[in-house]
């Protein structure tokens, strides 16, 4: 397997580069998605994306689109459709409406699963190697046919995983901001008590 790992923090390209290395995985780094794109125009031996969401000049949704665009073919014919899966920070995951749907709508396009930062490279690894047992097991027009409908339903269950994670991660990011306010509320009520007991003591002493 061949995969494009597109970031713009180099310690991350190299961090996932190293560590994927180690298994029967070559990996192939880019910065941004123009960078991205320009590799996936001269390299059809990659058949795997992993982008972070967010990059220089596009985010991923928009280096998806454009990836789509590129005719690839080799000696035998037309090569199977790019792999897409998607990086992002626990921020990203649930720090706001927008940022969700932006995740959202980047599983619905087309993207195969979410993996949140840091990410665990067994699970990634694993992940990689479903999706290219997935893809090497078409051998006939109705073998393909029933991969593509199972990959199409995992696909939709890995989606509403995927966004039942982010609701998840939202829903404890509130929870803690409630338990924060509600602990600062109660160290105020705490300190005004003592301020009054001192102001009573100082007081009684003049």
């Amino acid at each position: 397997m061949k995969i494009l790992i597109v970031d713009e923090i180099g310690f991350i390209r190299q961090s996932l580069n190293q560590k994927l290395s180690r298994y029967d995985i070559s990996p192939v780094t880019a910065e941004s998605g123009e960078e991205a794109l320009s590799i996936l125009n001269m390299d059809f031996a990659i058949d795997t994306v992993l982008t972070s969401l967010f990059l220089p000049s596009m985010n991923a949704l928009e280096l998806y689109k454009e990836a789509t665009k590129i005719e690839r073919f080799n000696d035998e014919g037309m090569i199977p459709s790019l792999n897409f899966f998607l990086m992002v920070t626990r921020e990203h995951g649930s720090s706001s409406p927008k940022m969700k749907e932006l995740t959202r709508d980047a599983l619905a396009l087309g993207f195969r699963d979410l993996f949140i930062k840091p990410i665990d490279i067994d699970l990634l690894v694993s992940k990689l190697k479903n999706s290219e047992s997935n893809n090497s097991s078409t051998t006939t027009e109705n073998d393909s046919a029933k991969d593509n409908k199972s990959i199409e339903e995992d696909s939709e269950r890995d989606q509403k995983n995927n966004i039942q994670r982010i609701d998840e991660i939202s829903e404890l990011k509130n929870g803690l901001h409630a338990l924060k306010k509600e602990v600062c509320e109660s160290i105020d009520t705490l300190l005004e008590e003592v301020n009054k007991k001192c102001n009573l003591i100082e007081s009684k002493n003049a």
